[in-house]
């Protein structure tokens, strides 16, 4: 499969790796000396008495992600490494979707699950040394792009449904149909918007249905493939070849004249008219002899008599 476009979203699809983790943490996670969040209340957004699983499991996840050490070596140099932050920044941007889906149950809204999430990571913060390790990450967020990541998110876990249906049936069983719709509605918000991220990661979801459509599922049925989310304007076809007409007139000129493009022209214009004059002189001297013929056949019988002696 096409290696994936890096977009601000790109963590909505492997949202399962850090969903495993924090159901851990909240459900069986051990935090030493409770870490703040024994002071930790937020019964108006979570449900009454589950705020310290909450608290505990994002605490758990923060430091989950900081004792990361994934690195990569510099191409040109071995000896010079850096760290790559892809699991940091993706962990963050989905653990804004787990606490949205799962610990206010979609109830609130992006606004204030977004308040939520800073209160715990100044809490995190707060017993961490003031670390603000993540800051990068969770600034990059706001209204839009939550409310975006949330979408995509979700449009990718009807994806996973429909491959784990799918993908082990056999040849002669029915495939299960897959909607559209939600698709085609993004790709519409996306030709309508400016956000080239949320585009782009429309073209990733794209290559992994085809690519799984295409190359993985056997069973029988609907196989369509999700069309291009770029749009194909018929002006845009009409300018592009007027445009490399009109440039082409421009320049060819300044080639002809200045450049040794103009005495090859002139030998090849010089050839392809010797080439064109000797056709014709061999076309004419065809008519000729046509016509001559013609002329002879055409002329009238005449019978001369001669007197015998």
């Amino acid at each position: 499969m096409p290696l994936e476009i890096q977009t601000i979203y790109n963590a909505a699809y492997s949202n399962c790796i850090y969903k495993d983790k924090l159901d851990y943490y909240k459900n069986d996670g051990e935090l030493e000396n409770n870490n703040g969040c024994s002071d930790f209340t937020k019964s108006d957004l979570i449900t009454q008495g589950n705020e310290q699983k909450i608290c505990k499991a994002v605490i758990l996840f923060f430091k989950d992600l900081n004792d990361q050490k994934d690195t990569y070596k510099d191409p040109t140099n071995e000896n010079i490494k850096y760290e790559n932050t892809t699991y940091k920044d993706n962990g963050c941007k989905y653990l804004f979707y787990w606490l949205y889906t799962y610990a206010l149950n979609k109830k609130e809204s992006i606004k204030n699950t977004l308040n939520l999430y800073k209160d715990l990571y100044r809490l995190y913060n707060e017993n961490h040394n003031h670390l603000n390790k993540f800051s990068d990450y969770i600034n990059e967020m706001n209204e839009d792009t939550s409310e975006k990541f949330v979408r995509l998110t979700n449009l990718y876990n009807e994806l996973d449904n429909f491959f784990t249906k799918n993908e082990k049936k056999k040849e002669n069983e029915t495939c299960t149909d897959y909607s559209f719709h939600t698709y085609l509605s993004y790709v519409d918000e996306c030709r309508k918007g400016y956000d080239n991220d949320f585009c782009n990661e429309l073209k990733n979801f794209r290559k992994k249905y085809n690519f799984f459509i295409q190359k993985v599922i056997k069973c029988q049925g609907k196989k369509d493939l999700l069309p291009p989310v770029e749009r194909i304007d018929a002006v845009d076809m009409t300018i592009i070849p007027f445009s490399f007409i009109s440039v082409t007139s421009l320049i060819l000129p300044i080639l002809y004249k200045f450049t040794a493009f103009g005495p090859w022209l002139r030998r090849l214009i010089g050839k392809n008219e010797n080439i064109l004059e000797y056709i014709n002189e061999e076309t004419n001297q065809s008519l000729n002899t046509y016509e001559i013929q013609n002329d002879i056949s055409n002329m009238p019988n005449y019978n001369i008599a001669y007197n015998s002696s």
